[in-house]
């Protein structure tokens, strides 16, 4: 067991939360994320709209990850994060019912695109406050066991909830599906209240007087240190690197959005996406974790890139059957496993341990959203240009730009590997 060294870690919370009640937890996160990225784009795909139409949806929704920066640090303030994430749980699983409450979400694309983008606000921030909660109520030694809890939730429930909306609909209908997600949400966040969650006086405001003023100077000090951290050679490439795309799997947004040009089922799509997809993904985070303290991480994501545009190659090379789209998937999904996990990786070795650790966490993990969401803007629209120039079927088109991109972005990648290696230069005495 792997144990801190004296006097630098700290003390246990005196009633630390179970490691299996994270397994639940991120079910608010992974029903929005699986809605936005499994059903969404099979339904709108199954009315006609084109796949411009669907990437550009999932992009601009998508975004409220990348901008999450914006807010997450308030979070830091005081010892509220549980009521934070139930909050936030709560008001997902509203939004997901008044989505469904709208008669046709999809004939008014502008307010659905709206109320999608405030969905993926809400869970993500939830996801956030559970973030701090594994880190602030839980033992030292059961650090391991919560990461693999939470790391089955995270992606487990994404690919199985988004599967849950894509069946229900289809035995059902889209309302049914939205408001089975929301109750799914509610039942999974009802877990967190077991947890009891250390009241520490914040020092910022205790000294600060007041939590307007502590506000201020919490801010100011994390900016100086994500200052710190952006102008340093690691952190700046870091930061080029998160923005670059690498191990973006875009294609996890768009692959339901493409599957009646396979010929493939609603079940089938559930299974692929859901079931096998879920479990490839876990599967594959886990070997890239192994991968990721066996070689370095920035050279493991790299690798963990090339093999998903290897795999969106392989898949645009063959034959349109609904035996290609099952493989193609799961394949594609368990590579973006690996490049997820070596990631994370790369990403815990340049935050460190400082006054801003979990806002450095999240501006980086802000850029890699950020990169998504381009990315998955950007493979809609090739896949169409390359339809309409060269007469290639759109979701081969869409599969060859997102190896375009990715082999791209593991260029930048290597060539800020280069800047990192370069000797620092010696100041001469003068």
């Amino acid at each position: 067991m792997t144990t801190p060294p004296a006097g630098t870690a700290p003390a246990d919370p005196a009633k630390p939360t179970p490691p299996w009640i994270f397994l639940f937890l991120d079910f608010p996160f992974g029903a929005a994320v699986g809605y936005l990225s499994l059903g969404v784009p099979f339904w709108m795909e199954r009315r006609g709209f084109s796949i411009e139409a669907i990437a550009t949806v999932a992009a601009g929704a998508n975004l409220a990850h990348a901008f999450k920066l914006l807010w997450i640090p308030v979070l830091d303030l005081g010892a509220y994060r549980k009521v934070w994430y139930l909050a936030m749980a709560a008001l997902t699983a509203a939004l997901l019912a008044v989505i469904s409450a709208l008669p046709d979400p999809l004939a008014n694309l502008p307010l659905f695109a709206a109320l999608l983008t405030a969905l993926q606000a809400a869970a993500t921030t939830g996801h956030a406050a559970n973030n701090a909660l594994m880190a602030t109520t839980t033992r030292f030694a059961d650090k391991g066991k919560v990461g693999g809890f939470a790391m089955a939730s995270n992606v487990g429930s994404t690919g199985l909830l988004g599967a849950v909306a894509i069946l229900v609909s289809d035995a059902v209908s889209p309302r049914a599906a939205g408001l089975t997600l929301a109750v799914l949400v509610l039942a999974g966040a009802a877990f967190a209240l077991r947890i009891v969650e250390p009241r520490l006086v914040d020092p910022a405001v205790k000294a600060a007087h007041g939590l307007a003023r502590a506000t201020v100077r919490h801010l100011g000090a994390m900016l100086r240190d994500l200052w710190s951290t952006v102008r340093s050679r690691e952190g700046f490439t870091g930061l080029v690197i998160c923005l670059a795309p690498v191990g973006c799997q875009a294609m996890s947004n768009l692959f339901t959005g493409i599957s009646e040009q396979y010929g493939a089922s609603a079940r089938l799509v559930g299974m692929a996406n859901g079931v096998g997809g879920g479990i490839a993904s876990a599967v594959g985070a886990l070997l890239g974790g192994v991968l990721a303290d066996r070689m370095s991480r920035r050279v493991a994501y790299a690798a963990s890139g090339g093999l998903t545009a290897l795999c969106a190659v392989a898949m645009a090379a063959a034959p349109m059957t609904e035996w290609t789209y099952a493989w193609g998937t799961f394949t594609y999904l368990f590579a973006g496993g690996i490049a997820f996990a070596t990631w994370a990786g790369m990403v815990l070795e340049m935050v460190g341990l400082s006054a801003a650790t979990a806002t450095k966490y999240a501006l980086f993990n802000a850029s890699a959203n950020l990169a998504i969401s381009y990315v998955t803007a950007a493979d809609g629209l090739g896949g169409a240009w390359l339809h309409r120039t060269l007469g290639i079927a759109e979701a081969r088109g869409v599969l060859l730009t997102d190896a375009a991109l990715t082999l791209g972005g593991i260029a930048v990648l290597l060539a800020m590997l280069l800047v990192t290696r370069r000797p620092a230069p010696v100041a001469r005495p003068s």
